[in-house]
Protein backbone atom coordinates (compact mmCIF):
# COMPACT_ATOMS: atom_id res chain seq x y z
CA UNK A 1 0.00 0.00 0.00
CA UNK A 2 1.53 3.52 -0.89
CA UNK A 3 1.54 5.75 1.48
CA UNK A 4 0.31 9.51 0.65
CA UNK A 5 3.40 12.05 0.70
CA UNK A 6 1.27 14.21 2.02
CA UNK A 7 -0.32 12.57 4.81
CA UNK A 8 1.01 13.39 8.63
CA UNK A 9 4.00 11.67 9.56
CA UNK A 10 4.00 13.34 13.40
CA UNK A 11 1.33 13.17 15.46
CA UNK A 12 1.19 14.17 18.76
CA UNK A 13 -1.18 13.80 21.33
CA UNK A 14 -1.61 15.72 24.73
CA UNK A 15 -2.56 13.51 27.47
CA UNK A 16 -2.33 9.74 28.04
CA UNK A 17 -5.66 9.16 29.48
CA UNK A 18 -9.10 6.72 27.62
CA UNK A 19 -8.73 9.35 25.10
CA UNK A 20 -5.05 10.05 24.31
CA UNK A 21 -3.93 6.22 24.27
CA UNK A 22 -7.00 5.04 22.51
CA UNK A 23 -6.10 7.62 19.69
CA UNK A 24 -2.26 6.31 19.88
CA UNK A 25 -3.33 3.37 19.03
CA UNK A 26 -5.33 3.67 16.35
CA UNK A 27 -2.79 6.00 14.93
CA UNK A 28 -0.23 3.39 15.18
CA UNK A 29 -2.09 0.89 13.68
CA UNK A 30 -3.33 2.48 10.41
CA UNK A 31 0.30 3.86 10.16
CA UNK A 32 2.90 2.00 11.32
CA UNK A 33 5.81 4.45 9.73
CA UNK A 34 4.86 7.27 11.77
CA UNK A 35 5.99 9.19 14.72
CA UNK A 36 3.47 9.32 17.51
CA UNK A 37 4.29 11.44 20.84
CA UNK A 38 2.63 11.34 23.81
CA UNK A 39 3.47 13.92 25.87
CA UNK A 40 1.59 13.97 30.06
CA UNK A 41 2.42 15.07 33.13
CA UNK A 42 0.11 13.14 35.63
CA UNK A 43 1.45 9.83 35.13
CA UNK A 44 4.23 7.66 33.42
CA UNK A 45 1.82 5.10 32.81
CA UNK A 46 -1.59 4.95 31.24
CA UNK A 47 -4.04 3.50 33.97
CA UNK A 48 -8.04 3.88 34.92
CA UNK A 49 -9.06 6.86 36.34
CA UNK A 50 -11.94 5.23 37.93
CA UNK A 51 -10.38 2.95 39.60
CA UNK A 52 -8.37 5.20 42.11
CA UNK A 53 -10.43 4.94 44.91
CA UNK A 54 -10.08 0.80 45.15
CA UNK A 55 -6.53 1.33 44.75
CA UNK A 56 -7.25 3.73 48.38
CA UNK A 57 -9.30 0.94 49.97
CA UNK A 58 -6.60 -1.72 49.37
CA UNK A 59 -8.64 -3.97 46.78
CA UNK A 60 -6.11 -3.00 44.05
CA UNK A 61 -2.75 -2.34 43.90
CA UNK A 62 -1.56 1.07 41.26
CA UNK A 63 -0.57 -1.80 38.99
CA UNK A 64 -3.98 -3.38 38.63
CA UNK A 65 -5.55 0.02 37.11
CA UNK A 66 -2.64 -0.09 34.27
CA UNK A 67 -4.32 -1.65 31.07
CA UNK A 68 -0.94 -2.30 29.40
CA UNK A 69 2.57 -3.50 30.33
CA UNK A 70 4.86 -1.19 31.59
CA UNK A 71 6.53 -1.44 28.49
CA UNK A 72 3.74 -0.23 26.00
CA UNK A 73 5.61 3.09 25.17
CA UNK A 74 8.04 0.86 23.68
CA UNK A 75 6.16 -2.34 22.30
CA UNK A 76 4.26 0.41 19.92
CA UNK A 77 7.24 2.74 19.56
CA UNK A 78 5.17 5.53 21.29
CA UNK A 79 7.47 8.29 22.08
CA UNK A 80 7.04 9.76 25.69
CA UNK A 81 7.39 12.61 26.86
CA UNK A 82 6.35 13.84 30.99
CA UNK A 83 6.04 17.22 30.75
CA UNK A 84 3.84 20.49 31.23
CA UNK A 85 2.18 21.33 28.08
CA UNK A 86 1.88 25.10 28.11
CA UNK A 87 1.02 26.26 24.72
CA UNK A 88 0.57 26.17 20.95
CA UNK A 89 2.34 27.75 18.45
CA UNK A 90 -0.31 27.23 15.87
CA UNK A 91 2.05 29.10 12.92
CA UNK A 92 5.19 26.64 13.21
CA UNK A 93 3.04 23.91 13.96
CA UNK A 94 4.40 23.33 17.37
CA UNK A 95 3.80 22.08 20.85
CA UNK A 96 5.20 24.42 23.91
CA UNK A 97 6.58 22.76 26.63
CA UNK A 98 7.64 24.00 30.59
CA UNK A 99 11.23 23.85 31.66
CA UNK A 100 14.30 23.06 28.92
CA UNK A 101 12.44 20.86 27.38
CA UNK A 102 12.70 21.86 23.52
CA UNK A 103 8.93 21.97 21.22
CA UNK A 104 7.69 19.76 19.79
CA UNK A 105 7.04 19.75 16.10
CA UNK A 106 3.63 18.23 14.78
CA UNK A 107 1.87 17.82 11.54
CA UNK A 108 -1.31 16.73 13.32
CA UNK A 109 -1.85 17.43 17.05
CA UNK A 110 -4.89 16.28 19.60
CA UNK A 111 -5.26 17.96 22.50
CA UNK A 112 -6.68 15.05 25.39
CA UNK A 113 -5.48 16.82 28.39
CA UNK A 114 -8.61 15.66 30.39
CA UNK A 115 -10.02 17.63 33.57
CA UNK A 116 -9.04 19.32 36.82
CA UNK A 117 -10.95 19.48 40.08
CA UNK A 118 -13.04 22.67 40.56
CA UNK A 119 -11.15 24.30 43.28
CA UNK A 120 -12.87 26.12 46.31
CA UNK A 121 -13.55 29.57 46.61
CA UNK A 122 -14.50 29.59 50.97
CA UNK A 123 -11.78 30.66 53.40
CA UNK A 124 -9.84 28.22 54.26
CA UNK A 125 -9.67 26.13 51.15
CA UNK A 126 -5.47 26.66 51.09
CA UNK A 127 -5.17 24.88 54.72
CA UNK A 128 -2.99 21.71 54.69
CA UNK A 129 -5.29 19.05 54.53
CA UNK A 130 -7.77 20.43 52.17
CA UNK A 131 -7.60 18.55 49.01
CA UNK A 132 -9.21 16.86 46.20
CA UNK A 133 -9.39 13.47 44.12
CA UNK A 134 -8.90 13.22 40.76
CA UNK A 135 -5.33 12.97 40.15
CA UNK A 136 -2.87 10.45 41.29
CA UNK A 137 -1.17 12.86 43.20
CA UNK A 138 -4.70 13.34 44.95
CA UNK A 139 -4.78 9.67 45.53
CA UNK A 140 -1.09 10.34 47.21
CA UNK A 141 -2.13 12.83 49.27
CA UNK A 142 -5.54 11.44 50.68
CA UNK A 143 -4.02 8.25 51.58
CA UNK A 144 -1.61 9.73 53.71
CA UNK A 145 -4.23 12.03 55.60
CA UNK A 146 -6.07 8.90 56.13
CA UNK A 147 -3.87 6.24 56.75
CA UNK A 148 -0.93 7.96 57.78
CA UNK A 149 2.31 9.20 56.17
CA UNK A 150 4.40 6.30 56.93
CA UNK A 151 1.69 3.54 56.42
CA UNK A 152 0.77 3.50 52.72
CA UNK A 153 2.34 3.76 49.45
CA UNK A 154 2.20 6.59 47.12
CA UNK A 155 1.61 6.38 43.33
CA UNK A 156 4.55 5.59 41.04
CA UNK A 157 6.29 8.52 39.97
CA UNK A 158 3.84 11.09 42.16
CA UNK A 159 7.49 12.63 43.65
CA UNK A 160 8.67 13.55 40.53
CA UNK A 161 10.30 16.70 39.65
CA UNK A 162 7.47 18.85 37.69
CA UNK A 163 8.81 22.06 36.35
CA UNK A 164 9.32 24.66 39.14
CA UNK A 165 7.28 27.43 36.75
CA UNK A 166 3.71 25.74 36.95
CA UNK A 167 3.05 26.21 40.31
CA UNK A 168 -1.05 25.61 39.01
CA UNK A 169 -0.67 22.47 38.02
CA UNK A 170 -3.13 19.60 39.15
CA UNK A 171 -0.32 17.05 39.64
CA UNK A 172 1.97 18.88 41.76
CA UNK A 173 1.91 16.42 45.31
CA UNK A 174 0.81 18.35 48.44
CA UNK A 175 1.78 17.27 51.89
CA UNK A 176 -1.12 16.42 54.06
CA UNK A 177 -1.79 17.28 57.51
CA UNK A 178 -1.44 14.01 59.06
CA UNK A 179 2.24 14.45 58.60
CA UNK A 180 1.97 18.06 60.36
CA UNK A 181 -0.08 16.58 62.99
CA UNK A 182 1.79 12.99 63.22
CA UNK A 183 -1.15 11.24 62.83
CA UNK A 184 -3.94 9.98 60.37
CA UNK A 185 -7.23 11.87 60.02
CA UNK A 186 -10.03 10.16 62.35
CA UNK A 187 -12.35 13.30 61.00
CA UNK A 188 -13.10 13.38 57.67
CA UNK A 189 -15.35 15.62 55.92
CA UNK A 190 -17.10 15.39 51.97
CA UNK A 191 -17.79 18.77 50.67
CA UNK A 192 -19.90 18.26 47.63
CA UNK A 193 -22.01 15.28 45.70
CA UNK A 194 -21.75 13.28 42.54
CA UNK A 195 -19.58 10.46 41.82
CA UNK A 196 -16.44 11.65 43.86
CA UNK A 197 -18.02 12.51 46.84
CA UNK A 198 -19.32 9.49 46.71
CA UNK A 199 -15.64 7.71 46.23
CA UNK A 200 -14.85 9.85 49.18
CA UNK A 201 -17.57 8.28 51.36
CA UNK A 202 -16.90 5.08 50.35
CA UNK A 203 -12.69 5.44 50.80
CA UNK A 204 -13.92 7.12 54.47
CA UNK A 205 -15.79 3.86 55.70
CA UNK A 206 -13.19 1.40 54.18
CA UNK A 207 -10.75 3.08 56.72
CA UNK A 208 -13.89 2.33 59.07
CA UNK A 209 -14.20 6.19 59.82
CA UNK A 210 -17.84 8.02 60.23
CA UNK A 211 -17.48 11.08 57.51
CA UNK A 212 -19.29 14.27 57.45
CA UNK A 213 -20.92 14.33 53.71
CA UNK A 214 -21.98 18.22 53.06
CA UNK A 215 -24.37 18.26 50.07
CA UNK A 216 -25.32 21.64 49.01
CA UNK A 217 -28.76 20.39 47.30
CA UNK A 218 -31.52 19.29 48.52
CA UNK A 219 -30.58 15.77 47.66
CA UNK A 220 -27.74 13.64 46.57
CA UNK A 221 -27.37 14.19 43.16
CA UNK A 222 -30.56 15.98 41.57
CA UNK A 223 -28.47 16.04 38.37
CA UNK A 224 -29.26 12.38 38.02
CA UNK A 225 -31.62 11.52 40.96
CA UNK A 226 -35.21 12.31 41.94
CA UNK A 227 -35.84 12.53 45.18
CA UNK A 228 -37.11 9.37 46.34
CA UNK A 229 -34.11 7.72 44.36
CA UNK A 230 -31.68 9.70 47.03
CA UNK A 231 -33.82 9.28 49.92
CA UNK A 232 -32.93 5.58 49.62
CA UNK A 233 -29.09 6.46 48.92
CA UNK A 234 -29.33 8.94 52.03
CA UNK A 235 -31.21 6.23 54.57
CA UNK A 236 -28.03 3.70 53.42
CA UNK A 237 -25.64 6.55 53.56
CA UNK A 238 -26.41 7.13 57.20
CA UNK A 239 -27.02 3.17 58.16
CA UNK A 240 -23.59 2.80 56.89
CA UNK A 241 -22.61 5.47 59.81
CA UNK A 242 -22.09 8.50 57.31
CA UNK A 243 -23.03 12.01 59.06
CA UNK A 244 -25.33 13.43 55.93
CA UNK A 245 -25.56 17.00 55.87
CA UNK A 246 -28.41 18.18 52.90
CA UNK A 247 -29.13 22.10 52.58
CA UNK A 248 -25.49 22.57 53.74
CA UNK A 249 -23.60 25.83 52.50
CA UNK A 250 -20.47 25.78 53.66
CA UNK A 251 -18.96 29.48 55.47
CA UNK A 252 -15.33 28.52 55.38
CA UNK A 253 -12.79 26.41 56.98
CA UNK A 254 -10.72 27.06 60.01
CA UNK A 255 -7.13 26.02 60.70
CA UNK A 256 -4.67 25.78 63.42
CA UNK A 257 -1.56 27.80 63.58
CA UNK A 258 0.63 25.43 62.08
CA UNK A 259 -2.24 25.78 58.64
CA UNK A 260 -3.72 22.57 59.37
CA UNK A 261 -7.55 22.62 59.08
CA UNK A 262 -9.89 22.17 61.95
CA UNK A 263 -13.20 22.55 61.58
CA UNK A 264 -16.15 23.40 59.35
CA UNK A 265 -18.56 26.75 59.53
CA UNK A 266 -21.65 25.92 57.56
CA UNK A 267 -24.36 28.48 58.24
CA UNK A 268 -23.04 29.18 61.69
CA UNK A 269 -22.27 26.03 62.82
CA UNK A 270 -19.17 24.37 63.40
CA UNK A 271 -17.86 21.17 63.33
CA UNK A 272 -14.82 19.57 63.88
CA UNK A 273 -12.81 17.69 61.20
CA UNK A 274 -8.97 17.73 60.35
CA UNK A 275 -9.08 16.30 56.91
CA UNK A 276 -11.75 17.65 53.96
CA UNK A 277 -11.84 15.74 50.35
CA UNK A 278 -13.83 19.03 47.83
CA UNK A 279 -15.81 17.29 45.54
CA UNK A 280 -17.27 19.73 43.70
CA UNK A 281 -16.86 18.96 40.23
CA UNK A 282 -14.35 19.00 37.63
CA UNK A 283 -13.64 21.96 34.83
CA UNK A 284 -11.57 21.06 31.44
CA UNK A 285 -7.96 21.37 32.39
CA UNK A 286 -7.20 24.32 29.49
CA UNK A 287 -5.61 26.92 31.42
CA UNK A 288 -2.59 26.46 29.49
CA UNK A 289 -4.63 27.15 26.12
CA UNK A 290 -6.21 30.44 26.86
CA UNK A 291 -4.00 32.62 24.47
CA UNK A 292 -3.12 30.27 21.77
CA UNK A 293 -6.18 31.30 19.80
CA UNK A 294 -8.26 27.97 20.50
CA UNK A 295 -11.86 28.71 20.26
CA UNK A 296 -12.93 27.78 24.39
CA UNK A 297 -16.60 27.54 25.37
CA UNK A 298 -16.40 27.75 29.12
CA UNK A 299 -12.70 26.49 29.56
CA UNK A 300 -13.99 23.65 27.26
CA UNK A 301 -12.46 23.04 24.02
CA UNK A 302 -15.11 23.97 20.71
CA UNK A 303 -14.70 20.98 18.22
CA UNK A 304 -16.82 19.89 15.10
CA UNK A 305 -18.19 16.32 14.66
CA UNK A 306 -15.06 15.39 13.34
CA UNK A 307 -13.37 16.40 16.51
CA UNK A 308 -11.57 19.42 14.77
CA UNK A 309 -11.12 22.41 16.80
CA UNK A 310 -10.65 26.15 15.13
CA UNK A 311 -6.53 25.58 14.20
CA UNK A 312 -5.66 23.89 11.87
CA UNK A 313 -4.38 20.05 12.13
CA UNK A 314 -5.49 20.68 16.00
CA UNK A 315 -7.96 17.95 17.15
CA UNK A 316 -9.72 17.63 20.74
CA UNK A 317 -11.18 14.73 22.10
CA UNK A 318 -12.12 13.67 25.71
CA UNK A 319 -12.98 15.64 28.79
CA UNK A 320 -11.65 18.76 27.69
CA UNK A 321 -13.28 18.60 24.66
CA UNK A 322 -17.11 20.31 24.05
CA UNK A 323 -18.85 18.24 21.82
CA UNK A 324 -22.35 18.26 19.89
CA UNK A 325 -25.66 16.91 21.55
CA UNK A 326 -28.50 15.88 20.18
CA UNK A 327 -30.87 19.06 21.15
CA UNK A 328 -27.99 21.42 19.36
CA UNK A 329 -26.13 22.25 22.28
CA UNK A 330 -22.41 21.29 22.96
CA UNK A 331 -21.15 20.32 25.86
CA UNK A 332 -18.34 17.95 27.95
CA UNK A 333 -18.72 13.92 28.33
CA UNK A 334 -16.94 13.03 31.90
CA UNK A 335 -17.19 9.24 30.91
CA UNK A 336 -14.64 6.66 30.56
CA UNK A 337 -16.29 5.48 27.45
CA UNK A 338 -17.12 8.76 25.71
CA UNK A 339 -13.83 9.59 26.01
CA UNK A 340 -12.31 6.29 24.51
CA UNK A 341 -14.73 6.55 21.61
CA UNK A 342 -13.21 9.90 20.90
CA UNK A 343 -10.17 9.43 20.80
CA UNK A 344 -10.80 6.70 18.53
CA UNK A 345 -13.00 8.82 16.04
CA UNK A 346 -10.39 12.21 16.45
CA UNK A 347 -7.53 9.17 15.11
CA UNK A 348 -9.42 8.48 12.23
CA UNK A 349 -10.00 12.61 11.44
CA UNK A 350 -6.18 12.95 12.05
CA UNK A 351 -5.55 10.14 9.58
CA UNK A 352 -7.66 12.07 7.21
CA UNK A 353 -10.44 9.67 6.86
CA UNK A 354 -14.43 10.85 7.21
CA UNK A 355 -14.67 10.41 10.91
CA UNK A 356 -17.98 11.67 12.74
CA UNK A 357 -18.35 11.42 16.39
CA UNK A 358 -21.61 10.75 17.51
CA UNK A 359 -22.04 9.36 21.21
CA UNK A 360 -25.40 7.43 20.60
CA UNK A 361 -28.00 6.85 23.52
CA UNK A 362 -26.37 7.95 26.85
CA UNK A 363 -25.84 5.61 29.61
CA UNK A 364 -23.21 4.67 32.69
CA UNK A 365 -23.40 2.62 35.51
CA UNK A 366 -21.58 2.40 38.74
CA UNK A 367 -21.68 1.15 42.85
CA UNK A 368 -22.88 3.92 45.50
CA UNK A 369 -21.81 2.29 48.65
CA UNK A 370 -23.41 -1.08 48.02
CA UNK A 371 -26.25 0.12 45.70
CA UNK A 372 -26.15 -0.85 42.15
CA UNK A 373 -27.23 2.23 39.60
CA UNK A 374 -27.82 1.71 36.13
CA UNK A 375 -28.91 4.76 34.07
CA UNK A 376 -29.40 4.82 30.02
CA UNK A 377 -31.21 7.19 28.04
CA UNK A 378 -32.48 10.74 28.51
CA UNK A 379 -34.11 11.67 31.77
CA UNK A 380 -34.79 15.65 32.42
CA UNK A 381 -37.73 16.09 34.52
CA UNK A 382 -37.83 19.29 33.94
CA UNK A 383 -38.81 18.90 30.64
CA UNK A 384 -42.94 19.39 30.65
CA UNK A 385 -42.91 16.66 27.55
CA UNK A 386 -41.90 14.12 29.84
CA UNK A 387 -43.69 12.01 32.68
CA UNK A 388 -42.40 8.84 34.91
CA UNK A 389 -43.15 5.68 36.04
CA UNK A 390 -41.78 4.93 39.24
CA UNK A 391 -42.07 1.99 40.99
CA UNK A 392 -40.44 1.07 44.74
CA UNK A 393 -39.66 -2.43 45.29
CA UNK A 394 -38.97 -3.03 49.33
CA UNK A 395 -38.47 -6.85 50.56
CA UNK A 396 -35.91 -9.09 49.90
CA UNK A 397 -34.32 -6.96 48.09
CA UNK A 398 -35.05 -2.87 47.94
CA UNK A 399 -34.55 -1.13 44.19
CA UNK A 400 -36.48 1.92 42.84
CA UNK A 401 -37.26 1.56 38.84
CA UNK A 402 -38.09 5.17 37.17
CA UNK A 403 -38.89 5.36 33.79
CA UNK A 404 -39.22 8.26 31.37
CA UNK A 405 -41.60 8.80 28.52
CA UNK A 406 -42.44 11.08 25.75
CA UNK A 407 -46.38 9.92 25.20
CA UNK A 408 -46.07 6.40 24.74
CA UNK A 409 -42.20 6.54 24.18
CA UNK A 410 -39.62 5.36 26.46
CA UNK A 411 -37.29 7.49 26.70
CA UNK A 412 -35.14 6.89 29.55
CA UNK A 413 -34.34 4.73 32.40
CA UNK A 414 -32.88 4.86 35.94
CA UNK A 415 -32.23 1.98 38.07
CA UNK A 416 -31.22 1.63 41.45
CA UNK A 417 -30.68 -1.83 43.93
CA UNK A 418 -30.46 -4.17 40.85
CA UNK A 419 -28.21 -4.84 38.38
CA UNK A 420 -28.69 -4.56 34.75
CA UNK A 421 -27.60 -5.10 31.36
CA UNK A 422 -27.82 -1.69 29.81
CA UNK A 423 -27.58 -2.99 26.13
CA UNK A 424 -31.05 -4.62 26.19
CA UNK A 425 -32.41 -1.67 27.64
CA UNK A 426 -30.64 0.78 24.45
CA UNK A 427 -32.54 -1.64 22.50
CA UNK A 428 -35.77 -0.25 24.09
CA UNK A 429 -35.03 3.19 23.53
CA UNK A 430 -33.33 2.51 20.23
CA UNK A 431 -36.86 0.46 19.15
CA UNK A 432 -39.46 3.31 20.68
CA UNK A 433 -40.62 0.54 22.90
CA UNK A 434 -44.35 1.51 24.72
CA UNK A 435 -44.13 1.48 28.81
CA UNK A 436 -46.05 -1.79 28.77
CA UNK A 437 -43.30 -3.55 26.09
CA UNK A 438 -40.38 -2.42 28.76
CA UNK A 439 -42.77 -3.84 32.11
CA UNK A 440 -43.12 -6.75 30.00
CA UNK A 441 -39.33 -7.42 28.63
CA UNK A 442 -37.41 -5.57 31.19
CA UNK A 443 -36.20 -9.18 32.59
CA UNK A 444 -34.39 -9.48 29.68
CA UNK A 445 -32.06 -7.05 30.96
CA UNK A 446 -31.43 -8.50 34.62
CA UNK A 447 -28.05 -9.21 35.16
CA UNK A 448 -28.69 -10.01 39.14
CA UNK A 449 -26.61 -12.92 40.65
CA UNK A 450 -27.80 -16.20 41.54
CA UNK A 451 -30.31 -16.67 44.03
CA UNK A 452 -31.55 -13.04 44.12
CA UNK A 453 -35.27 -12.97 43.51
CA UNK A 454 -36.58 -11.64 40.42
CA UNK A 455 -38.27 -8.10 40.21
CA UNK A 456 -41.93 -8.04 40.23
CA UNK A 457 -43.34 -5.35 38.41
CA UNK A 458 -47.35 -4.09 38.93
CA UNK A 459 -48.65 -4.32 34.83
CA UNK A 460 -51.28 -1.40 35.69
CA UNK A 461 -49.28 1.33 33.67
Amino acid sequence: MSVDAAAPTRFVIVGNGAAGMEAALVLRRQRPDASVTIVSEESDHHFSRTALMWIHAGQLSHRDTEPFERDAYATFRFRRIRARAIGIDAANKTLVLAGQHEPVAYDSLLIACGSRPRRASWPGSDLRGVGYFVTHQDLAWYEEELFGATNRVAPPNSHAHLDATSPDSPYLFRSAASTSRGRASVEPAIVGGGLIGMEAVEIALARKLRPRFFLRDEWFWPMNLEQRESSFLVERLRGHGVEVHTNAHVDEFHGDEAGNVTAISCEGTVYAVDSVLVAIGVVPNTGWLETTGLHLDRGAIGVDESLRTNLPDVFAAGDCAAVAQSDGTRRTELLWYTARDQGRAAARSMLGEPSRYARGIPYNAAKLIDIEYTTVGTLDPRDPAEHTWFHEERGAVRSTTRIALRGERVVGMSLLGRRWDHTPLMEFIEAERSLRYVLDHLHEAAFDTEFVPPLRLERTA
